[in-house]
């Protein structure tokens, strides 16, 4: 009997502990965070679909390396005139053309659509770092303002111990009033920095679930994890900014797109050149005083001679486009550079405050210790 009971004493337990795991708060890490949010955010959704346009770009590039056959039907009159009857008759068959040379035109487009979704799949690249960036930042606010939330709460109370001791020391003669006052006040703005810290942190909390694509109204079934302090090896800050240039997806989709410009430039000056096709049709008429049947292959040559300054005017419209994204690329760089160096700066200003707050919180525990044995003593 007694085993008995033990065992539906551990069966209670374990469903308990079972039930509150389910319906209780659900924690989530930073790692679980950054995934979620690469998983949920729309951008990486809108640039997904931006390098689908490009694929099917480069499939439509892609089709005009093979012959075209169409099915052609016409109907005509012929008028035969000197008073002789007018005669209507049909002309269908399939007609074939492939285009075998163009001045490299379409192979140079090919590898500007396959350059472009290479570039596209960096942005991509891009668009996942600024997300990861933008919920680690978030996350970490949170974690601050939760902090001095905590910080304030301590206040609160030390601030009610000391209005205490105000009150008896004006009871028994030891302060004025004016103590009381004071001490009143300093519970006042205690009481309101509470308030204002844990609203902070309810706004920070709110904000990493905007950039997750949660519903706000659920944000208080999840807790998130403190992060895990990691010692990071930092560089000097010139090997920082080598390593940005070299690494971030921005700045090579921007080169991307300069050789995919240069690959367009290089299809609209095939324009310039002669066009040949192979050409081939078999019709059929009908209707005519003698059916008849037409065969007909060879090869075409088109020299384009004068089309109104057009090409021209396309080349100079592309080189223009080149020279507008050098520009983007410098100031692609430019952007890094100074990213890099102020976000450098801020480490370094954080690293020495950080460095200052513990030698001074290792001083006043120091002094603590001392007043605290005096006093034993």
């Amino acid at each position: 009997m007694r085993k008995f009971l033990w065992f539906i004493l551990f069966i209670w337990v374990f469903s308990f502990s079972w039930t509150s795991n389910l319906w209780g708060v659900q924690t989530l890490s930073l790692e679980d965070v950054i995934l979620i949010g690469i998983k949920n955010n729309p951008q990486i959704n809108i640039a997904s679909k931006v390098k689908e346009q490009y694929f099917y770009q480069k499939n439509l590039v892609k089709s005009e390396f093979f012959p075209y056959l169409y099915l052609e039907y016409s109907f005509q009159r012929w008028d035969q005139g000197k008073n002789a009857p007018t005669i209507d008759y049909q002309k269908w068959g399939p007609y074939l053309n492939w285009n075998i040379f163009s001045g490299f035109s379409t192979w140079h487009s090919y590898k500007e659509a396959l350059l472009l979704i290479s570039s596209q799949d960096e942005n991509i690249r891009s668009t996942i770092l600024n997300i990861s960036l933008n919920i680690v930042q978030a996350y970490l606010e949170y974690f601050k303002q939760k902090a001095l939330y905590e910080a304030a709460l301590a206040d609160l109370e030390d601030a009610k111990t000391l209005l205490k001791l105000a009150q008896k020391r004006y009871e028994v003669g030891l302060s004025p009033y004016a103590d009381v006052l004071d001490a009143q006040a300093k519970v006042k703005e205690a009481e309101f920095n509470v308030t204002n810290h844990k609203y902070t942190a309810e706004i920070a909390k709110a904000n990493v679930f905007t950039l997750i694509n949660y519903d706000i109204a659920k944000i208080d079934k999840f807790e998130f994890l403190p992060v895990e302090e990691e010692k990071l090896k930092v560089k000097e800050l010139a090997d920082c900014i080598k390593i940005g240039l070299t690494k971030r997806p921005e700045l090579k989709a921007k080169e991307k797109e300069i050789l995919a410009q240069e690959e367009k430039i290089k299809s609209v000056k095939g324009e310039f050149y002669p066009s040949v096709d192979i050409f081939s049709s078999y019709y059929k008429y009908e209707n005519l005083p003698q059916p008849d049947e037409e065969f007909i292959a060879g090869i075409r040559i088109t020299f384009p001679i004068f089309l109104g300054f057009s090409r021209v005017a396309k080349l100079q419209k592309e080189r223009a486009v080149l020279e507008q994204k050098n520009f983007e690329k410098i100031s692609t760089e430019l952007n890094i550079k100074q990213e890099i160096f102020s976000n450098y700066k801020n480490w370094q200003t954080a690293k020495e405050n950080y460095e200052t707050a513990l030698a001074w919180l290792k001083s006043v525990e120091e002094d603590y210790r001392i007043i605290k044995k005096k006093y034993e003593n």
